[in-house]
């Protein structure tokens, strides 16, 4: 099976980065810290952020609980935030 394409990421996936990135510098925390925390790699975390990995939800949550010490709805609710916002004010 072939991998998926992101070349041209869907919005959704850019808009679960923007999400991501959002938590993560409202809690003034590093790419590092957050993978560090979540026992995940710095580049992993980078590759969502800019929508070039779709994370499962396993990777999500341990992203979201672990590595931002916050819980689902709060990723929930920074997506709807940030997908109510253009592209360019993200």
């Amino acid at each position: 099976m072939p991998r998926a394409d992101y070349t041209t990421p869907p919005a959704e996936l850019e808009q679960l980065g923007d999400a991501v990135r959002s938590l993560r510098k409202g809690r003034d925390l590093k790419q590092i810290e957050v993978a560090t925390n979540a026992g995940l790699t710095e580049s992993q975390i980078s590759d969502i952020e800019n929508a070039r990995n779709n994370p499962d939800w396993l990777l999500a949550t341990r992203l979201v609980v672990d590595g931002l010490g916050l819980e689902l709805r709060d990723l929930v609710e920074a997506y709807e935030e940030v997908g109510g916002r253009p592209a360019r004010d993200r």
